[in-house]
């Protein structure tokens, strides 16, 4: 079904809001670009959900989703880009988006050591409720991802510890 200019408009600014909350550590405005069900999920390269540490970058609610981030982006500096988009009307209240996204981290307190650069696709459903239009799933698949040394030790050392224990 085609969509209507101005709806792609408006998920379209929506999306590059999204990006800049995120970047500049925004998070009750990210929160309330999505439903509150709303399903956020992250994955590597090879389809399994990203780790942090011990914790699956799967979460049930936007605010699941600040919570964590808040606190793990809190001394980093990121950019996210994305691209204009794929967006289909699949229902007269919902769009199936598909963007390509690049995306890098630099914790710049520890000089240079810790570093994270990648890039993929996020595929996302949005709806309309009450007028608006809101993000309802989120799925970012990465094609690629880059990191320094010292993330790709602790990322060896984590799946180590995972396998002990």
């Amino acid at each position: 079904m085609a969509i209507p200019p101005e709806v792609a408009e408006t998920i379209r600014r929506k999306k590059s809001q999204y990006c800049r909350f995120v970047d500049t550590k925004n998070w009750a405005s990210v929160e309330r670009l999505a439903l509150p069900d709303a399903k956020f999920s992250f994955h590597e390269t090879n389809g399994s959900v990203t780790k942090v540490g011990w914790k699956h970058l799967a979460f049930s609610t936007p605010q699941a989703f600040g919570d964590f981030f808040r606190k793990l982006l809190a001394p980093a500096d990121t950019l996210h880009n994305v691209g204009p988009g794929d967006l289909e009307m699949t229902g007269p209240a919902e769009v199936q988006a598909i963007w390509p996204m690049e995306d890098q981290l630099l914790a710049r307190w520890t000089a240079g050591l810790i570093w994270l650069r990648g890039g993929g696709y996020y595929y996302e459903t949005w709806v309309l409720k009450d007028g608006d239009w809101f993000l309802q799933s989120l799925r970012l698949e990465r094609t690629y991802v880059d990191m320094s040394l010292l993330v790709r030790f602790y990322s060896l050392f984590q799946s180590l510890m995972s396998k002990v224990f």
